[in-house]
């Protein structure tokens, strides 16, 4: 599945299951973070893949700076401000430690192997609580479900790994199909549909058009 497709069902699973709990700001910053785990999962793609990844990049960056000019503008919140609370400073250090480190291993072993494995999420997951706190939440949702859909397609992920076992795909679509446009157009239905359905048209107006 394109980067796109993850991004989309990332947030439209946020809307259905963390939105509702928290404020609207809550929820922006929150979508940022299960935007970034929906495209962290495939941090260890080759140069082969480097046209897939500018788009996905550029459509990343894209929503991530209208969520950053939302929160700056609209809100007044400095989104930096998340970094000073929280964890102590040396764990904070740790975290990117273990998500730098958890890259470098990923590109070191392959496509869908680390990175797309239980051990790869739990540990990029800490790596971003001991940075940003609860909202990793919000980061594994991303980062899970981008490793459930892919489950869909013809390339195996090593969920075990290091384990010579749980080499898993179902093979049921291409990964840049027919079905993978559908599901995204599904997923941001779904997600948008929701978010009305949660604030309503005349207070999303309110907020972000005038």
């Amino acid at each position: 599945m394109t980067g796109k497709t993850h991004a989309a069902v990332g947030i439209c699973s946020a809307a259905f299951i963390l939105v509702p709990k928290v404020d609207i700001k809550t929820a922006l910053i929150g979508l940022g973070f299960c935007i970034i785990g929906s495209y962290a999962t495939d941090a260890d793609l080759k140069r082969s893949k480097a046209g897939h990844i500018i788009s996905d990049a550029v459509h990343a960056i894209s929503i991530l700076t209208l969520l950053y000019l939302l929160l700056t503008y609209k809100f007044h919140y400095n989104i930096w401000d998340l970094l000073g609370i929280n964890m102590p400073g040396k764990l904070k250090i740790l975290g990117v430690v273990l998500i730098v480190g958890s890259i470098i291993l990923g590109r070191i072993t392959g496509h869908r192997k680390y990175m797309h494995s239980l051990i790869g999420l739990a540990i990029m997951t800490l790596g971003v609580w001991l940075i940003a706190g609860g909202f990793a939440v919000w980061f594994g949702l991303g980062y899970a479900l981008h490793m459930i859909v892919d489950l869909l397609n013809e390339k195996p992920e090593d969920l075990l790994f290091p384990l010579p076992i749980g080499r898993v795909c179902f093979s049921i679509v291409k990964s840049r199909g027919t079905v993978n446009s559908a599901l995204s157009t599904i997923a941001y239905v779904g997600f948008t549909c929701k978010i009305i359905s949660i604030y309503n048209i005349n207070y999303l107006y309110n907020i972000f058009i005038k």
